[in-house]
Formats: C-alpha cells, sequence, structure tokens
C-alpha cells in the first residue's frame, strides 16, 4: 500500500512537470515580436539639427514582465549621436503588448556630408524572479532588428505634408480661423504655408470671400508633427451658414484640398428684467420752486404791468402820491418826466420778469428730457 501511494505520487509530479514544460514550450513558440516601424530614417538632416523618432516595440503575448535590451552597431559615427531615452528602464510590463521607444539622433555641427548606416538589435528578455526556487524559471528571449539610414546634407529643405484640417464653430464677432495639423518632413523651420480659402454661401451658389493664408500660429520645426491655426483677421462673418473650401499648395500644386462647414451664431440680446433693475436710483425731476414765498413772487411776476401796480404795499403807493405831489408843486415837465421813467421802470421790470419765467420753463424742459433720457437708458440695458 504504501509503494503504491508513493507511485502514485510520483507519477502526479512526473505529470505536473511536463505539463508546465509543455505549457512554456508553448509559450516560446506561440510568441512573437516586432517593431513599426522598423527603420529609422532621415535623408536631410543638416550639421547641428536634431533628429528624434519614436518605434513602437510590439509583443502578441503580455504574460510576464520581460526587460528590452539594446544594442547598436555600425558607422562609430552614428554610434555617438544616437541615443535610446531611458534605455536602462526600458521594460514591457505584464498586460502591455505596446512600448514606445524614442530614437534620438544629435547631429555635431562639423559633421561630414555622407550617409550613415548602423543597427538597433533589440531583445526581450524574462525577468527572473528571485523567489522563485531555482530552476523554476524558463528564460525567453525575443529579438528583432531596427535598420538606421541617415543623410547629412548642406542644403535646407522645405517639405512638408497637411495631415488634417478643420473649423470651429464661432460666435458674431470672433476671428475667422482654420485648424491644421501640419507635418515637417523637410530639415527646415515651417512659419507659414501657401494656400487659399474661398467662402460659400450655404446654398454654396456665390462666393463671398476669398482670401490666401498665411502665417501660422506655431512654427514646426524639423520633423515634428503639431496642430496650430491660421487666422483671417479680415474675414468678418455674418451670423448665419457656410461652406468653406481650403486649399494648400506646394510648388504650385495642390497638395491638400477640404470642404468644410462653418457656422457663425449671432451675439443673444440682453434682456432687463424688474430684478436687474432693482436698487438702482432713478433720477428724480429737480425742483425749480421750493417755498411759498417764491411761488408767490413767481407768480406775482408773471401778471401784466397794471395788475402789479394793484399789488403793491400801502407804504409804496403813499410814496408814489408824495411824490406826484412833489412834482405837481414842483414843475409839470419835471412830472411828466417822471411818470414816464417810472412806466418804463416797470416796464423793463415786466421783461426781466418774463426772460426769468422763460429760463424757468427751458431748464424745467431740460431737466424733464434728461429724466426721460435716463429712463430710456435703463429700459435699453
Amino acid at each position: 500500500m504504501k509503494f503504491s501511494r508513493f507511485t502514485s505520487i510520483m507519477i502526479g509530479l512526473i505529470l505536473i512537470g511536463l505539463s508546465v514544460s509543455v505549457s512554456y514550450d508553448a509559450q516560446i513558440s506561440e510568441a512573437a515580436f516586432g517593431t513599426s516601424p522598423p527603420w529609422v530614417r532621415n535623408d536631410h538632416l543638416l550639421p547641428g539639427t536634431t533628429f528624434e523618432q519614436i518605434v513602437n516595440l510590439s509583443r502578441n503575448t503580455a504574460g510576464m514582465d520581460m526587460q528590452v535590451n539594446i544594442r547598436v552597431e555600425g558607422d562609430k559615427e552614428v554610434l555617438k549621436w544616437m541615443k535610446i531615452e531611458n534605455e536602462k528602464k526600458l521594460i514591457m510590463a505584464k498586460g502591455v503588448k505596446i512600448l514606445p521607444m524614442k530614437v534620438i539622433i544629435k547631429v555635431p555641427r562639423r559633421a561630414a556630408l555622407k550617409n550613415y548606416r548602423a543597427g538597433i538589435f533589440v531583445t526581450l528578455e524574462s525577468i527572473k524572479d528571485e523567489n522563485a526556487q531555482q530552476g523554476g524559471n524558463v528564460a525567453i528571449k525575443l529579438g528583432a532588428h531596427i535598420l538606421v539610414e541617415l543623410s547629412v546634407i548642406g542644403d535646407k529643405v522645405v517639405d512638408y505634408r497637411v495631415k488634417s484640417v478643420s473649423l470651429d464653430a464661432l460666435n458674431e464677432g470672433d476671428i475667422f480661423h482654420v485648424n491644421t495639423e501640419v507635418e515637417n518632413m523637410g530639415n527646415t523651420e515651417i512659419t507659414d504655408l501657401n494656400g487659399q480659402i474661398d467662402i460659400y454661401d450655404k446654398k454654396e451658389t456665390e462666393i463671398l470671400k476669398s482670401f490666401t493664408f498665411g502665417t501660422l500660429e506655431d512654427s514646426v520645426l524639423p520633423d515634428e508633427i503639431i496642430r496650430t491655426k491660421i487666422n483671417i483677421s479680415e474675414a468678418e462673418l455674418e451670423p448665419g451658414e457656410y461652406w468653406v473650401i481650403v486649399k494648400v499648395f506646394k510648388d504650385n500644386e495642390v497638395i491638400y484640398e477640404n470642404r468644410l462647414y462653418q457656422k457663425v451664431k449671432a451675439n443673444p440680446v440682453p434682456v432687463i428684467t424688474a430684478d436687474d433693475v432693482k436698487g438702482i436710483k432713478r433720477p428724480s425731476i429737480p425742483k425749480l420752486v421750493d417755498t411759498k414765498d417764491e411761488k408767490d413772487g413767481v407768480e406775482n411776476f408773471a401778471k401784466p404791468p397794471e395788475q402789479i401796480m394793484t399789488i403793491l404795499s400801502e407804504e409804496d403807493m403813499l410814496a408814489l402820491k408824495a411824490a406826484a405831489g412833489v412834482q405837481e408843486q414842483g414843475n409839470k415837465v419835471f412830472l411828466i418826466f417822471g411818470i414816464i421813467g417810472l412806466v418804463f421802470g416797470v416796464m423793463t421790470m415786466a421783461i426781466i420778469v418774463v426772460l426769468l419765467i422763460v429760463l424757468i420753463k427751458n431748464q424745467r424742459r431740460a431737466a424733464i428730457q434728461r429724466y426721460l433720457t435716463d429712463q430710456q437708458k435703463l429700459s435699453n440695458e
């Protein structure tokens, strides 16, 4: 019985070992590793420039952590110029199938103008588990080769590609602009594009505006892909719907063309409610007459001269009679001139009163007009 139990245990262990071995063998046989793209190329490098390229490392299985090992062989100049970002820390962790690897090449200012070649050899190696028992790991290695081809030249090359163009919805008064995604494929910084914009009405039957562009909002460095804008400040569009045809030229040939929809929204008209004007002090109409005496004085001065005589005080009347008696006793001619002077004075006073009343009425009318104007402003706000 003991022998049979021992035999059963041994047979079980053998079967488990065989299954593990088959499993690892299957994992090794099914694993695959590659790069995209499988090269690093640039045929227009200028001395003193820097070139960067992303190469994606990919595998079809991601069941374990794997260390990325890199070896570079080729022209000795390339070995000095080229660097792999975070080379010592590149690890494809468990669950990761694609890992970007950045290749950086810095060309010296005195680099010889010629072609250069090299190769990047990349291998994936399973990371050993120090806690596992000896013999419990199976080493898996996968490899790939990346070709490096570089050309250093002395001429400036202007070459680019427009990958996409788009428009944003605008509000009334916004500056018309075009969003562009530009790839600089040359060795010279790009600050503008050669293109044309035609703006049609909604039915696309009439060209409303046509413009050429244009300076880019952001410059594009060599081997760089960025999204930037082209602002057309003179293209003021009224609220409505439009169709926009965008063309980009290079060497007098159309390299990009697109037809886009543009909408311009009208700005909303502000609505003033009772709550908006609550607490705002309304201008009051100024008082032109404050006291009863001033009011009585204005009314009295407004009467004709003959009525003014009737409101003179008794003392005033006695003084007038005394003056008249003196004149009768002295000289009738002097009396006549005195009466004429008095009448003239009264008439002058009446004229002054009338002018004063007219002035007061004009001030009142102006005050009322200012009041109505302030009310109109409040209503408009």
